[in-house]
C-alpha cells in the first residue's frame, strides 16, 4: 500500500463558520490552498512577502506537508490590493471577505479529507463507519519527529539542549533569550507536542489491557488499537493542573516529568490551563470508490472520504484500516 505518492493523493479541505462582511474591516480573510508547504512555514512566507509580523496572520489549524490543503487565514490591516499582487510558488490565495475577528487555532470545526491509497493487490470491503483511536499522528511531531523532545526540554529547563535540537544561534550563552526569539506560537506547539507524545502513551497503556488488540509502531513509540467495544472515554492534555490518575502519574514518572515543570516561569506565556481529548472518534459516512492504479501498473486503488472533527487525524484512520484488514498493509 502507498499513502501520500503523490501531493493530489491526500487533499484537505477546512470546515469553518466565518462571519463575513463586505465592509473594510481590521480582518481580510482568505482561503489559501498549499502544496507541500509547512503551515508555520508558509505563515513565515507570506508575513515575509508582505513585510508585516507572523502574529498578524491568524490560521485556525496545522495542516500536512505532503498534501493540497485548504484553509483560512485572516491577516491584520493590510490592503487588500497588496495582499492580491503575493506570489509564492505552491501557494494560491482567494479573497474571501472582511471579519472583526481574527481567526485563532482552534477555531475550525474539522476537515472534510479525500485520500487516495494506492499499490493495493486486491479489492477488499471497507466500512462505512467506524470507532477509532483518537491518537495524534506522527506529522504532530515534526518532520524530524523531535518537536515533542523540543517541548520536553523546555519543560526541563534544559534550554541548551532546547536550541541544540532547534539549531539556534546563541549569543553570550544566552538560551533563553534564543529562544524567546522565537514566535510564542512555535513554541506553544513545543509544549504541546511533548503533551500530545504523553497523552498518546496514555492511551496506549489504557488499550493494552483490552483482549482484543493490535499494535502498531511509529516512529517515536508504539500505538494501540483495539476491536473491542468499548465506550468513549476522555483523556486530559497533561498540565500542572490535572487530578491524580493511576496510568498518567506511571507516565510522569517514567519521564521524569512533573506537573510543575508546566508553570513555565521563564516564559509564562507558554502557560496554559488542562483539555481533556476524546479517546475514540465516530468516523460516519466512510466513502470509498476502487479503480485501476494508473500509478502502479497491475495494481488497485481507493479514493476515501470523510470528515473528522478538529485535532484527529486521516492518517490514523488509514492505520486503524491496516491492522484491521489483512491486505491492506500499510509499507509506504
Amino acid at each position: 500500500m502507498k499513502l501520500k505518492q503523490i501531493p493530489e493523493d491526500f487533499i484537505v479541505e477546512e470546515v469553518i463558520d466565518l462571519n463575513l462582511n463586505k465592509k473594510s474591516s481590521d480582518y481580510s480573510i482568505w482561503k489559501l490552498t498549499k502544496r507541500e508547504w509547512e503551515s508555520f512555514k508558509i505563515i513565515n512566507a507570506l508575513a515575509k512577502a508582505l513585510k508585516t509580523k507572523t502574529r498578524f496572520i491568524g490560521f485556525a489549524g496545522n495542516k500536512d506537508r505532503n498534501a493540497v490543503t485548504t484553509q483560512c487565514i485572516s491577516i491584520y490591516k493590510i490592503p487588500k490590493e497588496k495582499i492580491e499582487k503575493i506570489k509564492i510558488n505552491g501557494a494560491k490565495l482567494e479573497f474571501l471577505g472582511y471579519s472583526v475577528n481574527r481567526i485563532n487555532l482552534g477555531d475550525l470545526k474539522g476537515n472534510n479529507f479525500k485520500v487516495v491509497v494506492r499499490d493495493l493487490d486486491k479489492k477488499i470491503k471497507i466500512p462505512n463507519s467506524l470507532k477509532l483511536e483518537n491518537y495524534f499522528d506522527e506529522q504532530r511531531f515534526g518532520n524530524k519527529f523531535n518537536t515533542h523532545l523540543v517541548g520536553k526540554a523546555i519543560l526541563k529547563r534544559d534550554f541548551k539542549l532546547a536550541c541544540g535540537l532547534l539549531n539556534l544561534e546563541v549569543k553570550n550563552n544566552d538560551c533563553i533569550g534564543a529562544i524567546k526569539q522565537q514566535q510564542i506560537r512555535l513554541l506553544r506547539f513545543y509544549i504541546s507536542s511533548y503533551q500530545s507524545y504523553l497523552w498518546n502513551k496514555t492511551l496506549s497503556k489504557i488499550l493494552k489491557k483490552e483482549k482484543k488488540i493490535h499494535k502498531f509502531d511509529i516512529s517515536i513509540d508504539e500505538l494501540v488499537f483495539t476491536t473491542s467495544k468499548i465506550r468513549n472515554f476522555r483523556i486530559p492534555i497533561i498540565n500542572f493542573d490535572i487530578e491524580k490518575n493511576k496510568v498518567i502519574d506511571n507516565i510522569m514518572n517514567e519521564e521524569e516529568i512533573k506537573r510543575e515543570d508546566f508553570i513555565i516561569k521563564e516564559i509564562p506565556e507558554l502557560v496554559t490551563e488542562s483539555k481533556y481529548r476524546d479517546a475514540f472518534i465516530d468516523v460516519k459516512n466512510i466513502k470509498c470508490y476502487w479503480d485501476d492504479d494508473e500509478l502502479n501498473e497491475g495494481r488497485f486503488k481507493v479514493e476515501l472520504k470523510f470528515f473528522l472533527p478538529k485535532g484527529s487525524y486521516a492518517t490514523m484512520l488509514i492505520k486503524k484500516l491496516s491492522v484491521e484488514y489483512n491486505n491492506f498493509v500499510l509499507n509506504a
